[in-house]
């Protein structure tokens, strides 16, 4: 029990603490948490974004810069609108994609969006 006590002591001390030392780690460490927190729980919603990311790795092999920036501009149900938007309907130039990819990432994308309206 006094083992137990004194871990809580420390907790609060470390949370309490204004002293350089310990706010910086302390205040990184806090929003590093909350932005993994707030990530996850976008995703788990992002059903069409999810959809669309799953269709294109079924279709087309992709380098780790593609999956990289694909995973970024698809991360949410938003994202992918604005993308299929941009790059499928209005035709604007992508640096990543062209041609061929860039058709059947903008079929996965329609299909996905198509679902998630359902």
């Amino acid at each position: 029990m006094k083992k137990y006590l004194l871990l809580v002591l420390i907790v609060l001390a470390l949370f309490t603490i204004d002293h350089p030392l310990i706010k910086e780690p302390r205040d990184k460490l806090l929003q590093q948490g909350v932005d993994t927190l707030g990530e996850t729980s976008e995703t788990q919603y992002s059903l069409a974004a999810k959809q669309a990311r799953q269709l294109i790795n079924q279709s087309i092999q992709l380098s780790e810069s593609e999956q990289s920036y694909l995973k970024t501009v698809l991360a949410t149900d938003e994202k992918v609108k604005i993308f299929h938007l941009r790059y499928c309907q209005e035709n604007e130039l992508n640096m990543y994609f062209y041609g061929p990819k860039l058709k059947t990432i903008c079929d996965a994308a329609a299909k996905a969006i198509k679902k998630a309206e359902m």
